[in-house]
């Protein structure tokens, strides 16, 4: 029925508020709705509001919607000079400067007197008179250096200035354009096999390849491959830098923008690269490029996919088909070495962790990946199996999901591994066991590897001839297949114990090599090691060790991250337990049943003090180090291991935590993580705002940003009381840093759940609700909702006799939190005049005003002190009333010595003479009573 009610044109008034304010995603869905109402009409209307989202637009930086908002506009007849203005300036970010000139000038014809659209058109006459100042001079440039090229006359050394000159010109998109149409890349390829033109000539390819893909394309074309591969195999200073030309290749390819080249640059259309063509040449390179010329060429690959990654657009169809397949057949044909595949492993998370397959097209990958493996595990020479092998390492660090999908299919995979695992040969025994140390990572891998490679994996680490890296290995598979039971000490698969003996072991390998791989290796055991009790006991106490984790943690990568955050989840208990009830674990032991049984060391007391441990050997600064990881899971462990250290020993590492940049990391991880990450983030960031000056702990902008989270604590009517609490708490708190602080939170929505709050049964959560809204009181903008006005008149009046009504409660806080917020109300006079009305108005005053508590009475009397300042009808109400009567007495029984209360009662007294209601007796001296607030 209300919606009924909205019209195009208050939504485009609503739309103009909004845009008065700076909330321009707001005004444009509002701007939106009316159009939406409004389809299929052309009228005045429409033209108007697609000319006011066209501003929002211009604000929001979104310069295509400009454009097309102004079009319609225009042809709707609403051209006048605002809306050419408004499409010239869009024109002009957009580079069609030509366009804006026209749109400029047509803006200055409609309205010769607007000095803003005057100034744009000298503007725009500037940049063009620039652009065409910079091609003139560019194109002289490239035309004198290539005649310098192609002049036979000429000696070695001009040719080599000439061609340095060319790279400092194509090193900008102007001065790579004019070369390509000049025909100078025929030119270029020319000098890539002269020895002192070279290294020029390959520096002006990269400059030609970056941001292109039909230079990228032209370039292929152009490029012989012999002279690419008679490069390759200098190992020189050359043969390094065709991994510039591949990284500048490849950062085109795999970003996917869907430009338009068909005017600028090769007069052909091309919207997406052939990646067949590029693979196949890569694939090359890898059979015949020396030593220096690989590492170049797999740097560049790693480098151009972390670029990319991190960019919106990204071209998945090469990043999860045609280039993870690439790799895993380079790898399965001997291309890579190992070192290489441990850089590819990370190429692969990389890609993994940032692009989404639906389900078929992920089958058709892992097909696709097992027609290249599982061939060359089933082939029965050792070489061949081992390097499938490390091909399937690389899919389960990249992609553990893509990786078990692929042994589902080959169930004679564990057969194999238990052959290499007995091979001679340090290579396939290293593959070998880092194979199981990988796939233990599932539990039902983990359960089908155990049973007969337990005993293998302990052989090699005892046998003296075993290289430490194997041993490393095989004791981190070890290590999870110990906390295959979860922590339930009934349900090891190994023999009990069998955890703290590893770790020890582990600990000993890992001081006495402590390289990035060992400590790589350790880290994942411990994550699963720390499952037991014993474990992250000793482990927490072991400073030396700890001190060599941490310090991994400056750059760490996406499997460390996760290894790190499962670490701290499991020594904070952080990670969920069953809560099971006495009665039911009596019948579960009378069944024989397996019942799950926490260990002593998990005791509370045990956990404080490891907790303090950890905070002191700078845990905090390490999960700061890994917030910025891409894995949603170990996001989420991470703010369940902020929760485990704010929410133990009462709240006093909070400061710690903040002081080791926790608030910054747990907005960030509130931002994108699972529902339950971000559960557990929220309710950090409240305990954090409960125990510390909020104004300290999120300084500036942060105390807004952390508004949302602890609205999220209490939006679900499913909540956890303790949740809801806690987020009450904390909004409680930040409505008290500052006005910017509580409108945030009004906006986002927290007021209509906080006064669903305060119904509640619970008694803790209706004090906390009312304390939140006593402090929400102090802004204007919260006092709109109180004030009767023609739209809002119940609702107002309904949560006013709701707040008042809480004045009588029996509990102390709820009453004096309530009569704190009345007391704040009461300065608006529309208020005042409605609280008055209030049927229980007179019997909550009277009763109020006989206690004897100093706080509840200071309170109260404020309230009527406003009251009567507030309007003559109001005063004479509470005059007529018996509530003027106890004024009277709590005057005389004060006395002389009432300091501000009676300073207050002075004042109500005197806003009574104000109106004329009551007079002074003679010599009595009369106060100025206070000016009644609008």
């Amino acid at each position: 029925m209300v919606a009924a009610e909205v019209s195009p044109t208050i939504l485009k008034e609503r739309g103009n508020e909004q845009f008065k304010r700076g909330e321009y995603d707001a005004a444009v869905k509002l701007y939106s709705e009316g159009l939406d109402m409004l389809e299929g009409k052309t009228c005045k209307e429409s033209a108007v509001i697609l000319k006011n989202r066209a501003a929002c637009y211009l604000k929001l930086e979104n310069y295509e919607g400009v454009v097309d908002d102004i079009n319609q506009c225009i042809s709707m007849g609403g051209g006048d000079s605002k809306a050419f203005y408004r499409r010239a300036v869009a024109h002009q970010h957009l580079k069609h400067l030509d366009k804006a000139l026209k749109d400029a000038m047509d803006a200055v014809r409609i309205d010769p007197k607007n000095k803003t659209a005057i100034d744009l058109v000298m503007a725009i006459r500037r940049d063009i008179q620039g652009r065409k100042d910079l091609m003139t001079s560019t194109t002289g440039l490239v035309d004198e250096m290539l005649g310098s090229l192609r002049d036979q006359a000429a000696d070695v050394d001009k040719k080599t200035l000439a061609m340095k000159n060319l790279v400092n010109i194509t090193s900008n998109k102007a001065g790579s354009e004019t070369l390509v149409k000049k025909g100078g890349l025929k030119d270029i390829t020319r000098f890539l096999l002269q020895d002192k033109i070279q290294i020029h000539a390959l520096n002006c390819v990269i400059c030609l390849t970056r941001d292109s893909i039909p230079r990228t394309q032209l370039i292929l074309d152009s490029v012989p491959l012999d002279t690419s591969l008679q490069i390759l195999r200098q190992n020189n200073e050359a043969s390094s830098l065709i991994g510039g030309v591949l990284y500048e290749m490849l950062n085109s390819v795999l970003e996917d923008r869907g430009y338009d080249y068909s005017k600028r640059e090769l007069g052909q259309p091309i919207k997406k690269f052939p990646v067949p063509k590029l693979l196949p040449t890569l694939f090359e390179y890898f059979k015949e490029c020396c030593k220096v010329a690989k590492d170049a060429a797999l740097n560049s690959l790693l480098n151009a996919v972390v670029k990319v990654t991190d960019s919106r657009v990204i071209n998945e169809e090469v990043l999860n088909k045609e280039l993870i397949n690439f790799m895993i057949t380079l790898v399965v044909n001997g291309k890579v070495s190992y070192e290489h595949s441990q850089q590819m492993s990370i190429v692969v998370s990389k890609m993994w962790a940032r692009t989404r397959v639906d389900d078929k097209k992920s089958l058709q990958f892992v097909r696709q990946i097992s027609t290249v493996i599982n061939p060359r595990i089933l082939s029965g020479e050792e070489e061949h199996q081992m390097l499938a092998l490390r091909a399937l390492n690389i899919l389960l660090q990249g992609s553990f999901e893509a990786g078990g999908d692929v042994i589902k299919d080959n169930a004679e995979i564990y057969r194999i591994i238990s052959k290499l695992l007995c091979s001679k040969s340090p290579d396939i025994q290293r593959t070998a066991a880092e194979t199981v140390a990988l796939m233990s990572s599932d539990k039902k891998m983990c359960y089908n590897l155990a049973g007969h490679n337990f005993n293998l994996l302990k052989t090699l680490y005892k046998s003296p001839e075993v290289a430490d890296e194997v041993k490393l290995r095989a004791l981190v598979g070890m290590s999870k297949m110990c906390a295959s039971s979860g922590g339930d000490v009934n349900r090891n698969i190994i023999a009990e114990g069998a955890g703290v003996r590893i770790f020890k072991q582990i600990r000993q390998l890992l001081l006495k090599n402590p390289t990035e791989e060992s400590r790589k290796w350790v880290i994942e055991a411990l994550a699963y090691l720390t499952i037991d009790a014993e474990v992250k006991h000793d482990l927490v106490k072991d400073e030396e060790q700890m001190k060599i984790i941490c310090d991994f943690s400056t750059d760490p990568s996406p499997s460390t991250s996760y290894s790190l955050s499962c670490i701290f989840m499991n020594t904070t208990n952080s990670y969920d337990q069953p809560d099971i009830e006495p009665e039911m674990q009596r019948i579960a032991e009378y069944a024989k049943q397996s019942v799950p049984q926490a260990h002593e060391l998990d005791s509370e007391d045990n956990l404080k003090t490891r907790i303090s441990l950890m905070v002191a050997r700078g845990v905090p600064s390490v999960l700061s180090a890994c917030s910025s990881a891409d894995s949603e899971r170990t996001r989420e462990f991470l703010a369940r291991s902020y929760f485990g250290i704010v929410s133990n020993n009462d709240g006093e590492h909070c400061g710690a935590v903040v002081q080791q940049g926790g608030t910054r990391s747990l907005l960030n991880l509130f931002s994108e993580n699972t529902e339950e990450g971000k559960k557990y983030a929220a309710h950090a960031i409240a305990k954090i705002a409960i125990k510390m000056n909020p104004a300290l702990a999120f300084s500036g902008q942060r105390a807004m940003d952390a508004c949302r989270p602890c609205i999220s604590l209490i939006e679900s009517t499913n909540q956890n009381t303790f949740l809801v609490y806690d987020g009450l708490m904390g909004l409680t708190n930040l409505a008290s840093v500052s006005d910017s602080v509580r409108e945030r939170i009004i906006r986002e929505g927290g007021c209509h759940h906080i006064d669903f709050q305060m119904l509640e049964d619970n008694e803790a959560l209706r004090r906390a609700a009312t304390q939140c809204i006593c402090n929400l009181a102090l802004s204007d903008k919260f006092k709109e909702r109180y004030r009767p006005e023609e739209e809002n008149s119940t609702e107002a009046v309904d949560r006013l006799k709701a707040i008042f009504v809480f004045c009588g409660d029996e509990e102390y806080h709820t009453r004096i939190a309530a009569l704190g917020a009345v007391a704040y109300l009461t300065s608006d006079v529309r208020i005042c005049k409605c609280i008055v009305n209030i049927g229980s108005f007179e019997e909550i005053v009277k009763e109020t005003i006989c206690i004897e508590d100093q706080g509840i009475r200071h309170r109260l009397l404020v309230i009527l002190q406003n009251l009567l300042a507030s309007d003559k009808d109001v005063a004479e109400k509470i005059i007529n009333t018996q509530i003027f009567e106890c004024l009277l007495a709590l005057q005389m029984g004060i006395g002389s010595q009432g300091g501000v209360m009676k300073d207050i009662l002075n004042n109500c007294m005197s806003a009574a003479k104000h109106w004329g209601l009551i007079q002074s007796n003679p010599g009595e001296y009369v106060y100025t009573a206070p000016t009644p607030q609008q």
